[in-house]
C-alpha cells in the first residue's frame, strides 16, 4: 500500500506537532516586529524609512525562500526543518546584545531566512508524509498556530509597553517560542520525505523509513522518471509550471501586501483614522484575526480553490472601501468593517498553506513553493516598509485605497487563472468523467 494512504498516526501527530510549534515561533517574531522597533524608535534615531525598513526586514530575509525551496530538493527536507529553529533562537538572543541599526537589520533579515524553511520546507515535508485528501486540512490549521503566535506577540508587546521594558528584550523574546520549537524538533526528530528520497533514487531506503515509521505493508509509490532530469527554478517558468508559479505567486504577494501592512503598523493606523483608544481597536483586530483562523479551516474543506481564494481579496477590498467611506459617517461603521477586514484576512491566509504545495509535482515541489512564497515576501515586504512612508505621504485613506486596489488585483488574477487543486473537487471531476464516458 502507499504510504501516503497510512492512517493518522502517532508519528503523523508528532511531526505535526514539530511543524505548528515552529509557525507559533515564526508568528511571534514576525508579530513582536512593529512593538520593538516602535520602542526604539526614539534610542535608536529611526526616521520613518528605518521604521518601516526594520519592520520589513525579517520579511527580507523571507525572500531566501527561493533559495532554500531549490536546496531543500537537492539534499532533502528534514535536515533544513530539523535545525533551522535552532539558528532562528541564537539568532533572536543576539538582538539583545547590539544596539546597531545596521546588525539588528542583518538579525533580522536572518530571522526571516529561518522562517522561510519553515514556511517552504515545512509545508512541504507535512505534505508529502499525510495522505493527499487530508493533508490540506493539516496543513490550513497552520494558520491558527501561526495566528495565536502573532496575537500572542502584540498581548506580550503591549505588556512589555506598559512596562517601558528596553526594546532590546522585546527583539529577543522570539527566542522563547523559538527554543520551544527546537528543542522539540532535535528531541523527536524529524524524519525524511519518502516521497522525495524516491524521487532521486533512493527507493530502498524510502521504503525502509517507511516500514520503520508506519509499518512493514507501506511502501513508497514512485513515477518513474528519467535520471538525468533535475530541478532548476527556470523549469518552474517553463510552460509545464509557468501558470500555476505566477498564479500562486501573485495571489500570496497581494494577500500580504496589505495583512502586514496592517497588522505590524496597527496603531499608527488606527491614530490616523481616528478610531479610538488604540490598544481597544488593536484587541478587536486580533480577537477577529484569532477567529478568522478557526473559521477559514473550516471554510478550506468545504470551498474549492478558486471560489475561497476570489471571494476573500474582493470581500477584503470591501471592508477596506467601507472603512474608507465610514471615517466620514461614524466611528462605528468604520470599526465594524475593520473588523470585518480582520477577519476575512485571517480567513484568506488560510490558503497559504495547503494550496501552493498543491500547485506542483513532488519533485519540483520544494523549489516551487520556495518561488511562490519568496513572491509573497516581496509582497509583504512592500507592505510593510511603505506603509509608514503612505501613512506620512498620503495619510490613512490613501493608504486604505491602495491595499483596496492590491486586493482587488489579487482577487482579479485568481479568478481569470488559478487553477482547481483541491482534492475533493478534482476526485468529483474524475468521477463525472468517468460516468460520461
Amino acid at each position: 500500500m502507499n504510504y501516503k494512504a497510512a492512517p493518522y498516526s502517532k508519528f503523523h501527530k508528532m511531526l505535526f506537532l514539530c511543524a505548528v510549534l515552529g509557525q507559533i515561533a515564526c508568528g511571534f517574531a514576525l508579530g513582536i516586529a512593529g512593538t520593538a522597533v516602535t520602542e526604539g524608535k526614539a534610542d535608536l534615531g529611526l526616521s520613518t524609512f528605518w521604521v518601516g525598513l526594520l519592520g520589513a526586514g525579517t520579511l527580507i530575509g523571507l525572500a531566501g525562500s527561493l533559495v532554500v525551496g531549490n536546496l531543500a530538493d537537492k539534499i532533502g527536507r528534514s535536515k533544513l526543518v530539523l535545525l533551522d529553529m535552532a539558528f532562528f533562537t541564537v539568532f533572536s538572543i543576539a538582538q539583545f546584545f547590539t544596539s546597531s541599526v545596521a546588525v539588528i537589520m542583518a538579525l533580522r533579515i536572518l530571522i526571516g531566512l529561518c522562517i522561510a524553511i519553515d514556511y517552504t520546507v515545512g509545508s512541504t515535508i507535512v505534505s508529502e508524509w499525510f495522505d493527499p485528501e487530508t493533508a490540506p486540512s493539516y496543513l490550513s490549521k497552520f494558520i491558527i498556530y501561526w495566528t495565536f503566535g502573532y496575537v500572542l506577540s502584540f498581548f506580550v508587546g503591549l505588556v512589555m509597553s506598559n512596562l517601558h521594558t528596553d526594546y532590546h528584550i522585546i527583539f529577543a523574546s522570539s527566542a522563547i517560542p523559538g527554543a520551544i520549537a527546537a528543542i522539540a524538533r532535535i528531541t523527536l526528530g524529524i524524519a525524511e520525505s519518502p516521497s522525495w528520497m524516491a524521487s532521486v533514487g533512493r527507493v530502498e531506503e524510502a521504503n525502509k523509513l517507511v516500514a520503520e515509521k508506519l509499518g512493514p505493508e507501506y511502501k513508497v509509490v514512485a513515477e518513474e522518471k528519467k535520471e538525468e532530469e533535475k530541478v532548476s527554478v527556470t523549469e518552474l517558468f517553463s510552460p509545464k509550471y509557468r501558470r500555476n508559479t505566477l498564479v500562486g505567486g501573485m495571489f500570496y504577494a497581494c494577500q500580504v501586501f496589505p495583512y502586514f501592512g496592517v497588522g505590524i503598523f496597527l496603531p499608527i493606523l488606527i491614530g490616523q483614522l481616528n478610531m479610538g483608544d488604540a490598544n481597544t481597536s488593536s484587541i478587536i483586530y486580533d480577537v477577529f484575526c484569532m477567529a478568522g483562523a478557526f473559521a477559514g479551516t473550516w471554510l478550506c474543506a468545504r470551498m474549492s480553490r478558486r471560489s475561497f481564494l476570489t471571494s476573500t481579496f474582493f470581500g477584503a477590498a470591501i471592508a477596506l472601501v467601507i472603512m474608507i467611506i465610514g471615517q466620514n459617517i461614524s466611528i462605528v461603521i468604520t470599526v465594524i468593517a475593520f473588523a470585518a477586514f480582520a477577519l476575512i484576512m485571517s480567513i484568506a491566509v488560510v490558503m497559504e498553506w495547503p494550496y501552493p504545495p498543491e500547485l506542483f509535482d513532488d519533485r519540483v515541489r520544494g523549489t516551487g513553493v520556495g518561488i511562490v512564497v519568496a513572491f509573497s515576501r516581496i509582497g509583504a515586504a512592500l507592505g510593510t516598509f511603505l506603509l509608514p512612508i503612505l501613512m506620512d505621504s498620503i495619510g490613512g485613506t490613501g493608504t486604505l485605497i491602495v491595499c483596496a486596489a492590491v486586493l482587488v488585483l489579487g482577487g482579479v488574477v485568481c479568478q481569470l487563472f488559478a487553477p482547481e487543486t483541491s482534492a475533493s473537487y478534482l476526485k468529483k471531476v474524475a468521477e463525472k468523467e468517468a460516468a460520461a464516458n
